[in-house]
């Protein structure tokens, strides 16, 4: 009976061990077919938001087409001159494309569809409006013109366009934070179950174990290699997730800030600027007609003994400087603002290339970097000095750029009075190699040491041209080869940044430091 009784025992053991490991694999199975489909609705969730950016972007662009439109039939009216005239029928197929493009993208939203019909009616009244001011102009009744202008058709048309691509913008940003609030909680349950499928997995490793290794230390080996497995395991998910976190999280701003908050009104600036410039002309000549008027009634006036009628006047020239004054200052602030667009541009791209590693002498890279600013050393009576430098296996384009970026910052920054002196040099140990920039120009307060790294930020004195990407695009490059900077300096005396890098790069090493 006890054997009877054993075999019995067994004999449901193997049957409760097979049930549970078939539990944990239909489990399993199921996780799988959950991560599937989350990532399915994470995929098209993406492509929603990407969608909405999209159809406001249209709106933008058929906004902006039509004011550039207005802005050339203004300048044509003001100044008669043909280049306004082309402009304003260049601007006719850019709207229509626009218009298209619009179209074709909203044909799944039967609210935006009414909105784009009743765009296209704006558009269509507005540049018939536009055309007619034009026509007049040319045959010959330019004051009829100005007069139609000046009566307030076309701004009305103007402003209940502008109101309706503004409402449908609100409306799209509705169902943008909408769509993104979804693929946000998509993304966490599918990180949820993810971690669900990981430990099943764990845990049907380790019952496979236990079933088939009875021996405690062929066991614990299984144990603690399978342990060693996890920890590495998730060390590499943490870190792939945070870098694929990461760039999501920048390629959505950058795209934002381009496209909504920093583009579209630079260009709107620009065109009512050339509009100011077109109006200048026109507006002076009235000025200078009131003035000679003025200036014959205080002729009368002296001739009869009275005094005169306005004096003190600031003279129209004065005037005209602080316009163009006015308007350079405008000019200058907007290229200064292209220039931080374009150069977040390139940061966005440049994280987003792809490293190839090769072996790579820094003696002949650095030689190269020293002939690219030989005609700066010579001018500033600088001396750029290249010690030993020892080797290593990385990318060579970023390399290139962060020492060319350090030799240029310490070019910029050198003291006056004072011959420049730039020395780079180099050591290694058996995992990293270190090389030191160091130069005797102004150096950086201890309280400014962080702040130089970060992006658009800048210290000391704001007497060099600029825009504080230079030293956050070098840490930045020098993070993803998977080392990290460091900088000694004080005020006066001169300034060390240290590049620490690994001596192999690969995709899997990234500093976070």
């Amino acid at each position: 009976m006890a054997s009877f009784s054993d075999t019995v025992g067994r004999s449901f053991a193997r049957t409760r061990q097979g049930v549970l490991l078939g539990a944990c694999f239909v489990i399993l199975i199921a996780i799988a077919g959950a991560v599937t489909l989350l990532v399915e609705q994470a995929r098209t969730d993406a492509q929603l938001v990407a969608h909405t950016l999209r159809v406001q972007d249209s709106l933008s662009n058929v906004l902006l087409s039509v004011r550039r439109a207005e802005s050339s039939q203004r300048g044509h009216l003001f100044t008669n001159r043909q280049d306004y005239l082309d402009d304003f029928e260049g601007a006719r197929p850019e709207v229509r494309q626009a218009l298209a493009e619009l179209s074709a993208l909203v044909t799944d939203n039967p609210k935006r569809i009414a909105d784009v019909e009743n765009i296209q009616k704006l558009v269509e009244a507005k540049f018939a409006e536009l055309t007619h001011s034009i026509n007049l102009n040319a045959q010959g009744q330019r004051e009829q013109a100005r007069a139609f202008v000046l009566g307030g058709q076309g701004r009305a048309l103007m402003n209940e366009l502008r109101r309706v691509v503004e409402a449908a913008n609100t409306d799209e940003s509705r169902l943008l934070a909408e769509r993104a609030e979804r693929s946000q909680r998509n993304n966490r349950l599918l990180l949820f179950v993810s971690v669900a499928g990981a430990l099943v997995i764990v845990l049907i490793g380790v019952l496979s174990i236990y079933l088939v290794q009875r021996n405690y230390r062929a066991a614990a080996a299984a144990r603690a290699e399978l342990e060693a497995t996890n920890v590495n395991l998730e060390r590499i998910v943490e870190y792939r997730t945070a870098d694929l976190k990461e760039a999501n999280d920048e390629i959505q701003r950058f795209a934002y800030i381009v496209s909504h908050d920093l583009r579209s009104p630079l260009v709107n600036i620009m065109g009512f600027t050339t509009e100011l410039e077109a109006l200048r002309k026109d507006l002076f000549e009235r000025v200078n007609e009131l003035r000679r008027q003025l200036d014959a009634l205080n002729a009368q006036a002296a001739n009869v003994g009275e005094p005169p009628v306005v004096e003190g006047q600031k003279p129209t020239e004065a005037l005209g400087h602080e316009f163009d004054e006015a308007v350079g200052f405008i000019k200058t602030s907007i290229g200064k603002m292209d220039r931080l667009i374009n150069a977040v541009l390139r940061l966005s791209r440049e994280g987003r290339r792809e490293f190839r590693p090769e072996i790579i002498d820094m003696g002949a890279l650095i030689e190269s970097v020293s002939r690219s600013v030989a005609h700066r050393l010579g001018e500033l009576g600088a001396a750029l000095t290249i010690g030993p430098l020892p080797d290593l296996e990385s990318d060579r384009l970023a390399l290139e750029q962060i020492f060319a970026n350090l030799v240029d910052n310490a070019l910029k920054y050198l003291r006056d009075g004072e011959p420049g002196r730039i020395e780079i040099s180099g050591r290694s140990n058996d995992v990293q190699v270190i090389y030191d920039v160091t130069d005797n120009g102004r150096g950086i307060d201890e309280r400014d040491h962080q702040r130089v790294f970060e992006l658009f930020r800048r210290a000391g004195a704001q007497d060099r041209p600029g825009e504080g990407i230079g030293l956050a695009h070098v840490r930045a490059l020098v993070r993803r080869l998977g080392g990290h900077m460091g900088l000694k300096s004080e005020l006066g005396k001169g300034s060390t940044f240290t590049v620490t890098l690994p001596r192999r790069w690969s995709a899997q090493v990234r500093s976070v430091a």
